[in-house]
């Protein structure tokens, strides 16, 4: 089993904004000393406490700060920009990264940032799924462009001139793509299969509960591929210290418990609670914000961290890779004695 890192990010709206880009950079830097297999990043325009406001700009400033760990957006918001635009920015990093780089993708889920782009009463998901085949179509192009499509028509027909090599938007370093990873928030089993069939991989958002990964595990388990990379997103705070567990694990002051806080008012304002539900259906279940933070978290010292991870790995078969959520460094020894806990002491007892 692999660790990997996710980041959306989320700090405190009065830490200073360059300081918390700083942060996230030490941490990916961090991540990749540490041995964690890949790193995605995510981003948003319009939420002053998630301030990535591209992670692919984000990742390029860590092409050469990292020696081997895989960069990955987390995600690419495809509606929120041009479906051209994207494929040159994602060809080009893939090349600067020697294919060291993963393409997560998604339709967005942040409301102001659907308003600012115009795209609130759209359907993103034709968007998305026209962006992304637009991506790959200009990718497998070996001339000029004439694609047609709702949302956005691209064509250099007129305009290319293969003896001045202009009319054609460079390709990725892997062939003929790179690894395509879409998150997963919901439990829609139509959305999850939909994504495997295309040979997309999955990120399970840390959100989610048992119920809902076990039901994840299981369509997984039933897809008719055999390369499916799953990969699985959890809060988890290391230390030895028991008070530091206590105080700083998942207590009101904690970085881990201002993000929860952070999205679960996010998904309420949006109506999307039922998330938290054991039974989706089930209108009269209760949701506990306490019991779901702590359902959803992995803290506590190393053995017992080990311990609560070999249960996930003994439950989640056909997970992958288990990814550590990132946080905000309120206490920046505490974080990196947590991540460096993990990484020599949790992770590598586990086969």
């Amino acid at each position: 089993m692999n660790l990997g890192y996710f980041t959306f990010p989320i700090h405190p709206i009065e830490k200073n904004y360059h300081q918390s880009l700083m942060e996230d950079r030490q941490s990916v830097i961090l991540a990749d000393k540490l041995g964690f297999s890949e790193a995605f990043i995510g981003e948003h325009l319009t939420d002053k406490c998630e301030q990535i406001t591209s992670c692919a700009n984000f990742i390029s400033s860590l092409i050469f700060d990292t020696k081997k760990i895989k960069l990955a957006t987390g995600t690419l918001n495809l509606p929120n920009s041009h479906p051209a635009s994207i494929a040159g920015q994602v060809a080009m990093l893939d090349n600067m990264l020697k294919g060291r780089f993963i393409m997560g993708i998604g339709p967005g889920s942040l409301s102001s940032d659907m308003e600012v782009f115009d795209t609130l009463n759209k359907n993103r998901t034709e968007m998305f799924l026209e962006s992304i085949q637009h991506i790959f179509d200009i990718w497998n192009a070996n001339g000029p462009l004439d694609l047609k499509g709702k949302y956005w028509n691209i064509s250099t027909k007129n305009t290319y001139d293969e003896s001045l090599n202009i009319g054609v938007i460079p390709k990725p370093y892997q062939k003929p793509n790179p690894e395509v990873v879409v998150t997963s928030l919901g439990s829609s089993k139509k959305a999850l299969d939909a994504a495997l069939n295309r040979g997309w991989n999955v990120l399970s958002s840390n959100f989610l509960n048992n119920e809902r990964l076990l039901e994840q595990n299981k369509i997984i388990q039933e897809n008719s591929r055999d390369n499916i990379h799953w990969r699985v997103a959890k809060f988890i705070f290391v230390s030895q210290n028991k008070s530091k567990v206590e105080n700083y694990g998942l207590s009101e002051k904690s970085p881990i418990f201002f993000c929860f806080k952070q999205i679960f008012n996010k998904l309420k304002k949006a109506n999307r609670l039922d998330i938290f539900k054991k039974n989706i259906d089930d209108k009269n279940e209760k949701i506990d914000f306490y019991k779901i933070l702590d359902e959803i978290s992995i803290v506590g010292s190393v053995e017992e961290v080990k311990d609560k991870i070999l249960e996930t790995k003994a439950n989640l078969t056909m997970m992958k890779t288990l990814t550590y959520v990132n946080v905000d460094w309120k206490n920046e020894s505490l974080t990196r004695t947590s991540m460096e806990l993990l990484a020599d002491k949790v992770m590598n007892n586990i086969s």
